[in-house]
């Protein structure tokens, strides 16, 4: 019985608009090029950032600057600051429906 509600809640919420406008976009992302290149330079960026910081090599700083300016291009593109709307938008709707369901079991309990 519960496992059928979880699956109904999962269901509600793979089928709701918010979802499905984050998941389009999403592949949107995804075919772009320019932004994917992006994604995986600062990647590999702040891998190497993190293993220079660790080993107390001062180059980390200029690999966080170069990160910084590539997070700041990547901000920039209008299809992605677009991604970024949807994603907070559904992660608020996440976080609501978790709180309320939380909520809903102390009441019960």
């Amino acid at each position: 019985m519960i496992n059928d509600r979880i699956n109904d809640l999962y269901k509600a919420i793979e089928e709701s608009p918010e979802y499905q406008e984050y998941i389009k976009i999403g592949k949107i992302l995804e075919e772009d090029q320019r932004i994917t290149t992006l994604i995986e330079e600062i990647k590999v960026l702040q891998q190497k950032s993190v293993n220079l910081e660790y080993n107390n090599n001062p180059e980390y700083k200029k690999v966080d600057k170069e990160i910084k300016e590539k997070v700041n291009k990547l901000n920039n593109i209008p299809i992605y600051q677009e991604y970024l709307k949807r994603m907070n938008t559904f992660n608020d709707i996440l976080s609501e429906s978790s709180y309320n369901i939380e909520q809903y079991i102390n009441s019960k309990i």
